[in-house]
C-alpha cells in the first residue's frame, strides 16, 4: 500500500460554490424527489475557500511536523509548482504502480493529519471531496473514469497529512456493488446496518472479497462525507453512543466514493473488524486501496 511518491493553477475563472455542511435531514434518512440519481458527473466548480483552520492539538501541529507529505506539499503549494495549485488543496502525483495505473492525491494546505481530526466534519472545512472530483476531470490530472475517490484509516497509511486518493475505481469492486446494491442503504441511519461483500486487490492474496458498509448516495457536492461518516457511526455503535465516541471510532476508518451506473454513489466505508454475521469467513478492510486501481 505504497502512496504518493511524487508530487497548474485551476482557481482563476471558476465559479465558487459554497460548501452546504451534511445536516440532520440526511441522519434521518430522508431523500426527497423522484429521479434524484440523475447521473455521476464531476463537480462543475471547486468549491470556495475557508478561513478557520483545524486545531493543532486535534489535527497536527505544523510546527512540529516531520510528514513528508505535509513538507512537499508546502514547498509545490509555495512555489506554484503542484500538478493542481488551490487556496485550500493540492493535487499531486499519486501512487507509482508497475501496471501503469493513472492516479493522484488531493492534499489539504492546513495540517490536517487524517480522518481522525474532527475539524473536517464541521462546517468550516472546505469540501475535499467535492474539490477531488473536480479536478479528477481537468487536466493535467484527468483520472480515466470511473473515477473512484478514497481515504485510509491511520494504520492503512504511510503518511500522516490528509490525502484523497483520486484513481479509476476496479471493475471487479463496481461489479460486485452493482450485483448487490439490494443490500445497500439508502439513509446514514440504515448504513451502519449494510453488509455488502466486495472484491478488491490484495498485494498479498490477488483478488479477494472484503465485507463493508455501502450506503446509495445521490452525490456529495453538497454534503460533507466525513460528517455523515461520523453520524453513522453513531448508529453503529448502539444505544447511548455520542458523537465523541464516533469520533473515537474515526482513526479506524476508510471511506470510498464510487460512481454508481444508474446515477448517484456508492459510499463505502470499511474497517479491520467489520464482519457479516451472515457471512462470517468475510473480514473488514482499513483501507481503500483494494478497490481503486493503483496496484499492482
Amino acid at each position: 500500500m505504497c502512496e504518493c511518491d511524487r508530487a497548474g493553477d485551476e482557481t482563476n475563472g471558476l465559479t465558487r460554490r459554497r460548501f452546504v455542511q451534511f445536516s440532520g435531514l440526511a441522519g434521518v434518512g430522508a431523500i426527497a424527489g423522484a429521479g434524484i440519481f440523475a447521473g455521476a458527473e464531476h463537480a462543475s466548480a471547486a468549491p470556495p475557500p475557508h478561513p478557520k483552520g483545524p486545531d493543532p492539538k486535534q489535527c497536527g501541529s505544523t510546527a512540529l511536523s516531520s510528514d513528508s507529505l505535509w513538507r512537499r506539499s508546502q514547498t509545490c503549494h509555495a512555489n506554484n509548482s503542484c500538478l493542481q495549485n488551490d487556496t485550500d488543496y493540492v493535487v499531486m502525483g499519486g501512487n507509482n504502480n508497475k501496471s501503469g495505473y493513472v492516479n493522484f492525491i488531493l492534499v489539504p494546505t492546513v495540517r490536517i493529519s487524517g480522518i481522525e481530526c474532527p475539524w473536517i466534519c464541521g462546517g468550516s472545512a472546505p469540501n475535499y471531496w467535492s474539490a477531488a472530483d473536480y479536478y479528477a476531470g481537468k487536466a493535467p490530472t484527468v483520472v480515466p473514469n470511473p473515477v473512484g475517490l478514497g481515504i485510509n484509516s491511520k494504520a492503512a497509511r504511510h503518511f500522516n497529512q490528509l490525502h484523497i486518493h483520486m484513481a479509476r475505481a476496479r471493475p471487479e469492486s463496481m461489479s460486485d456493488l452493482a450485483a448487490h446494491e439490494a443490500t445497500a442503504a439508502r439513509t446514514v441511519a440504515n448504513w451502519a446496518d449494510s453488509r455488502v461483500s466486495v472484491r478488491g486487490y490484495s498485494e498479498n492474496l490477488g483478488i479477494v472479497p472484503h465485507t463493508y458498509r455501502v450506503l446509495v448516495w445521490p452525490g456529495f457536492a453538497h454534503d460533507n462525507l466525513f460528517a455523515m461518516l461520523r453520524t453513522m457511526l453513531v448508529h453503529a455503535l448502539g444505544h447511548g453512543a455520542t458523537t465523541a465516541k464516533a469520533q473515537e471510532r474515526m482513526v479506524l476508518q476508510t471511506l470510498i466514493v464510487i460512481p454508481r451506473k444508474a446515477g448517484g454513489y456508492y459510499v463505502v466505508n470499511g474497517e479491520g473488524d467489520l464482519r457479516d454475521p451472515n457471512n462470517p469467513q468475510l473480514t473488514g478492510s482499513a483501507t481503500c486501496d483494494p478497490l481503486l486501481l493503483m496496484h499492482p
